[in-house]
């Protein structure tokens, strides 16, 4: 199974994601039928989807850990998965791309500020 269909199903089981367009629009930063194109023809991840889904998954897990604060352990599954999940897309990009460091983008710092801003 490609990295993106075994991100996806972890992220579809935990109800993270509702639907393969929206894994491919909100944290792949692609179109909607992207998933199912790459699926189709065997693709992966490219660099930039990549580093894309690792940004959008970080800021996810930083802002559960601040959700944490106010639910409790509720949240801790949810935590250790994008835990998880960046570990395999770090792992992915040093392995396949021998990129070892991917510093967080302008946008991704813009989103999880006006997350936090819902709060």
């Amino acid at each position: 199974m490609l990295l993106m269909e075994t991100i996806y199903t972890d992220l579809y089981k935990y109800d993270i994601v509702d639907s393969a367009e929206e894994f491919g629009t909100a944290w792949c930063g692609r179109s909607k039928s992207w998933f199912a194109v790459q699926k189709n023809m065997g693709g992966d991840l490219s660099v930039a989807t990549a580093i894309t889904l690792l940004n959008y998954t970080k800021v996810r897990r930083t802002l559960r850990i601040l959700k944490r604060k106010q639910l409790g352990a509720i949240l801790d599954d949810e935590i250790n998965l994008l835990t998880a999940i960046i570990e395999r897309l770090d792992d992915y990009l040093l392995q396949a791309h021998n990129i070892v460091e991917v510093a967080e983008t302008d946008a991704m710092v813009r989103v999880a500020q006006y997350e936090l801003a819902q709060l």
